[in-house]
């Protein structure tokens, strides 16, 4: 199922990848025959969904 863009809703961004990741992740998505966007799609939504939010632990600053 490939993302559905529209002009409204998407944000252009420029990610620094190591190369060894950016070419096996191009290799499988081209063996897929999906594009490299709906594979960054896939995988941000797979993170967001499975994971947990990391947050700091509250610490209060009243004296007491």
């Amino acid at each position: 199922m490939a993302a559905k863009r529209t002009d409204s809703d998407t944000v252009k961004t420029t990610v620094e990848l190591p190369g060894e990741l950016w070419r096996a992740a191009k290799i499988r998505a081209m063996d897929e025959r999906a594009d490299l966007r709906t594979v960054l799609i896939r995988a941000l939504e797979n993170y967001l969904r499975d994971s947990e939010p990391e947050r700091p632990a509250r610490t209060s600053s009243r004296s007491r």
